[in-house]
This record gives structure tokens, C-alpha cells and sequence, in this order.
């Protein structure tokens, strides 16, 4: 179905339409959000209260961006309260915790934990550039950062992430 159609219909109420969005949308996110929070269950309540600001906004939509910069921008600012919140409360941050059901290996546990390691900025531009594969344009206009912005982060990005895993290799050689 139109994606364009089916946000009408949820505008309307359509609770059918809104699943839609929810089975269309709901793994990239949760894929980015954990990227950001560093863990599966901070990242599944991070969706969750994006889908509800969704919900309750979804009206006020008016399609000057693209609905995925829409719905990406509601969850990186539900993320970066979240990290706001754990800041507030000096908890420090939950380890990374891979998820139950994945058994990687030992390179990938590197990149991910790497990954995790980056500046916040610099990991939701990597993650939305290169994990979820969306134009360096989008990622700009999701963030509200100049495309050379989103261009910097990503170059910095890539070479931490070299560094880091070329480091890895040598302490296990």
C-alpha cells in the first residue's frame, strides 16, 4: 500500500493503517535506538514511546520531509532524553549487552562495541548511514546537521572505528 495513503488513514484513526506503519518501521528503529542506548531493553522502550509520540502527532504531520525523517527524528529525540535522563541520575551507562538470540563473533562483538564507544552524534550518523542505509540527505534532515555535518561525523566515524578494530586485532595477536 501508498505509504502516503496509509499515513491519511492513520491521521484518520485508522488503527490497521497505524500497524502498518508499526511492521514497516519498527526493526529500523529498534536497530538505530539500540545503536544509541547501548542495550536492547532501554532501545524496545525507546520504539515504544516513539510509536506513542507518533501516535499523538501523527496529525500534525504535513509531509514537508519525508515520513521515515519524521518518524526517526521522534525516536532520536526520545533516545537523546533518554541519555539526558541517565546523565541527570549519574547512573553510569548500561553495558552492551548483546541480545539474547544473536551469537556473533568475536570481530563483530568488536565492531559493535566500538560502535558503541563513538560520540553519540557521530554513532546516530554512522548507524543511519551505513546500518540502516539511508541517504546522507535523510540522515541531515532527521538530525537538523548540514550535509557536511552528517559527512564529517561519518568520516570521523569510520576512522575511529579502523582505529579501534585494528587495535582490537593486535592485543589478540
Amino acid at each position: 500500500m501508498d505509504e502516503n495513503r496509509i499515513i491519511v488513514q492513520c491521521q484518520n484513526g485508522d488503527t490497521e493503517a497505524f500497524r502498518a506503519i508499526y511492521e514497516r518501521y519498527s526493526q529500523p528503529l529498534l536497530r538505530t535506538a539500540r545503536r544509541m542506548l547501548g542495550n536492547l531493553w532501554d532501545a524496545q522502550d525507546a520504539v515504544q514511546t516513539a510509536f506513542i509520540r507518533l501516535h499523538k502527532s501523527i496529525a500534525r504531520f504535513e509531509g514537508r520531509s519525508a515520513f521515515s525523517s519524521y518518524l526517526f527524528r521522534i525516536l532520536i529525540n526520545v533516545c537523546y532524553d533518554m541519555l539526558k535522563k541517565r546523565q541527570r541520575m549519574k547512573l553510569a551507562p548500561i553495558e552492551n549487552v548483546q541480545d539474547p538470540i544473536q551469537n556473533d563473533p568475536t570481530e563483530m562483538i568488536a565492531l559493535e562495541q566500538a560502535i558503541d564507544a563513538l560520540p553519540p552524534q557521530m554513532r546516530v550518523c554512522f548507524t543511519l548511514f551505513a546500518v540502516e542505509g539511508m541517504r546522507q540527505e535523510d540522515v541531515a534532515d532527521i538530525l537538523g546537521l548540514s550535509i557536511g555535518g552528517v559527512k564529517s561525523n561519518i568520516f570521523h566515524a569510520k576512522n575511529k572505528l579502523r582505529e579501534s578494530l585494528r587495535d582490537e586485532r593486535i592485543r589478540q595477536s
